[in-house]
């Protein structure tokens, strides 16, 4: 049985009879990056299984030219390989939002060694436990 309580404090004084508790652990994460040319990973997560992760957030190009995310499963720790879930383009000077599940990085492209692209991203990944 879950040991999750409701809002109010007690866990049988506020749930839906019809609907199933669910426990998450929520973290958030706001942070700068610069790329270079290469795919940098921007994101990681240490989570044993990306099945049960479920993430919103923000990504915001700083740089003048195109900015390109992949949300991958299953990366080598060095963040190379796996399975490509979702991607984006995002412009210079844009920015958007995502809600995704089933990943464990987040791996982003653009600029040049000479012109190199900075962005930020902020995130909030929730677990199930």
């Amino acid at each position: 049985m879950s040991s999750c309580s409701c809002k109010s404090g007690h866990k049988d004084s506020c749930c839906f009879s019809c609907c199933h508790e669910k426990c998450l652990v929520q973290d958030k994460l706001c942070c700068e990056f610069t790329v270079a040319g290469s795919p940098a990973v921007v994101y990681s997560t240490n989570a044993n299984n990306c099945e049960f992760l479920l993430a919103s957030g923000t990504i915001r190009n700083c740089g003048n030219s195109l900015l390109t995310i992949e949300f991958v499963r299953g990366a080598a720790t060095d963040g190379t390989g796996g399975v490509i879930v979702r991607n984006l383009a995002i412009p210079a000077g844009g920015c958007t939002t995502f809600t995704l599940g089933r990943f464990d990085t987040i791996r982003a492209t653009g600029g040049t060694t000479a012109l190199p692209i900075s962005g930020e991203i902020c995130i909030t990944p929730r677990y199930k436990v």
